[in-house]
């Protein structure tokens, strides 16, 4: 069940998990924009564009869920849009890997 489990111990869990086309972790890419524990496990991941292919999406919402398998928790990924400064930094990283 998801209420036995922090915020923290979900954000050490994903700490590692890499974008699939960048060398950089989603946590340094600043795309983990939030996550909330209740019932299940909600994960906000910003995207720096819309129009991100349904494809890699299930793929970075996979990749998510491997690292909290562990933890047997249902997850929920909801897609947001960066604010520029993050949608800049993420590109600069982008271009930099």
């Amino acid at each position: 069940m998801a209420a036995d489990v922090t915020v923290k111990q979900i954000e050490e869990e994903i700490a590692n998990v890499t974008h699939p086309e960048i060398d950089a972790t989603l946590v340094e890419l600043g795309m983990i924009d939030d996550v909330r524990v209740g019932d299940d496990v909600t994960i906000d991941l910003a995207v720096p564009v819309t129009g991100i292919p349904d494809q890699t999406k299930q793929m970075l919402a996979h990749s998510l869920a491997d690292a909290l398998d562990s933890l047997d928790i249902e997850l929920a990924v909801q897609f947001v849009l960066m604010d520029e400064q993050a949608r800049e930094r993420f590109f600069e990283m982008e271009a930099d890997n």
